[in-house]
């Protein structure tokens, strides 16, 4: 059929982009729509993939659904249907006054049906209930759209995307959830912010079930960690919805969680006011955006993560400036950046452990001494001593970062322990840290009350055994690997 019969076609039945024509993917027939126009898995191209997403009713970009026409043809469109309110009550946050079902633009802690009484007659939101998703999907303006996440507060998004611009991300969050992403029944949660991110929102509902109530919750509370719910409607509502998540939800993590801390969230918030604390800080990029996590180790120098301060062509990404105990609004100091000093040899490329990932770690210069006036941390190597008793039963360490969670609070984890190194000067550890970590220090206690750097954390990294039930471990560089170049830029 000519390509212009087929779009005429296409526009009279209102469905957005025409029907695909072809099976030449080498995804095709396999049963799982793979066109990214219609909500597929984007593994193959547009019109590449006709029978499978006829076949699946996959509801394409303009909002309709597509009943099947036979392999190859254009299918009748229909309007987007509205889904089934039909359901119980069987999720733990039911009949608590908030929907928690995300195709009602719940929180989406809930998955689709169990948490019936509070979204369709027993809710908060204003007319007694909330109403089924619209057949207006919206379109895909937002600057993030296409990312496979969905920022779409209507149907438990994000909130990044204004309503009705985030639409091809949304849409499946938006009917209930399915399974339509190529990596669903792995046994892995692959949506973005609660699994790996390599599915769509809503593709992988199986999988991450288990994870579905941590989905766009965050500890940006200034009081999180404390131990009181201060979320409104579970708490005193001192704080913003889904922002004390800690406090409200409790500590335990399942292991299909991206950010699983080891099966518990053991992190507190320390007083940035005081050291160690003080001396740790934020580097910022020239908008002002949080970038790493980075310490003060002398008067004019903080030590962080090479990957911070190195783009992904191999060239300096200078940050702006470093804040000091930054808290809040506040801090206990700030300075420009100045100079890096980066390892020689960094790559971002992946190793297998103790095979070269003892790399990621920088020096940043400063343009006034800083350290003078808040303190500094030292910096020593791990002692023959203690690297044995990492091989017995681990050694007991702290650390403190800007976790992505926590915004502009800092976040620490005392009485962690390192659990292997290698001879790359890398370390595994399981400390509770994730992104935005990356950079901060890891330290010991000496005997005086001092404390002392040993690593910094680079990355995640894949589980070193087949019993643990955690996708990853945490890797970080310890300071057998920069020593030196610590001693050179302090002039020791």
């Amino acid at each position: 059929m000519p390509r212009l019969i087929v779009t005429l076609l296409a526009a009279l039945l209102l469905s957005g982009p025409a029907m695909a024509q072809g099976n030449t993917c080498q995804w095709a027939h396999d049963g799982e729509c793979d066109e990214p126009r219609y909500n597929g898995t984007g593994a193959c191209d547009d019109g590449t993939d006709a029978a499978d997403c006829q076949a699946t009713g996959t509801i394409p970009v303009g909002g309709s659904t597509l009943v099947p026409g036979g392999a190859g043809t254009v299918g009748t469109a229909l309007a987007a249907p509205s889904p089934d309110v039909s359901g119980d009550d069987s999720c733990r946050w039911a009949l608590d006054g908030e929907c928690d079902e995300s195709r009602y633009g719940g929180t989406g802690a809930c998955p689709a049906g169990s948490d019936t009484t509070d979204c369709t007659g027993g809710g908060t939101q204003a007319g007694g209930g909330f109403s089924p998703v619209p057949s207006d999907f919206g379109d895909d303006s937002c600057q993030w759209a296409h990312d496979g996440e969905c920022d779409d507060t209507r149907y438990g998004g994000t909130g990044a995307c204004r309503p009705g611009t985030d639409a091809s991300d949304c849409r499946a969050a938006a009917a209930g959830g399915d399974d339509s992403c190529r990596w669903a029944f792995d046994g892995e949660c692959d949506e973005p912010g609660i699994g790996l991110g390599l599915c769509t929102t809503g593709t992988d509902t199986t999988d991450c079930a288990p994870v579905a109530f941590l989905r766009n919750r965050t500890n940006r509370c200034a009081s999180a960690f404390d131990g009181t719910c201060d979320e409104p409607g579970r708490g005193t509502g001192r704080c913003d919805a889904d922002s004390d998540t800690a406090d409200c939800l409790g500590r335990g993590r399942p292991p299909q969680a991206a950010d699983h801390y080891f099966g518990r969230d053991d992190r507190f918030a320390p007083d940035s006011s005081r050291l160690p604390w003080r001396a740790i800080g934020q580097l910022t990029d020239g908008d002002g955006d949080g970038v790493c996590t980075a310490t003060l180790i002398g008067s004019r120098h903080v030590l962080t993560a090479a990957h911070c301060v190195i783009d992904d062509e191999g060239a300096v990404a200078m940050p702006e400036r470093f804040q000091a105990g930054f808290s809040g609004r506040r801090d206990a100091g700030q300075a420009r950046a100045v100079r890096v000093i980066a390892a020689p040899d960094y790559t971002d490329e992946p190793r297998g452990a103790g095979e070269g990932n003892g790399n990621d770690w920088a020096i940043v210069e400063l343009d006034q001494p800083l350290g003078d006036r808040v303190g500094y941390l030292g910096v020593r190597t791990l002692t023959r001593e203690e690297l044995d008793r990492i091989d017995r039963s681990g050694l007991v360490v702290s650390q403190a970062g800007y976790s992505w969670d926590t915004g502009d609070h800092l976040s620490g984890h005392a009485g962690c322990r390192v659990i292997e190194h290698y001879r790359d000067g890398t370390i595994l550890h399981e400390c509770d840290t994730t992104s935005g970590d990356s950079g901060s220090p890891i330290w010991v206690e000496e005997p005086d009350g001092r404390v002392s750097i040993i690593a910094v954390d680079s990355q995640f990294f894949s589980k070193q055994d087949a019993v643990t039930p955690f996708g990853t471990a945490n890797l970080a560089v310890d300071s057998r690997a920069f020593i030196a170049a610590v001693n050179r830029a302090l002039g020791r």
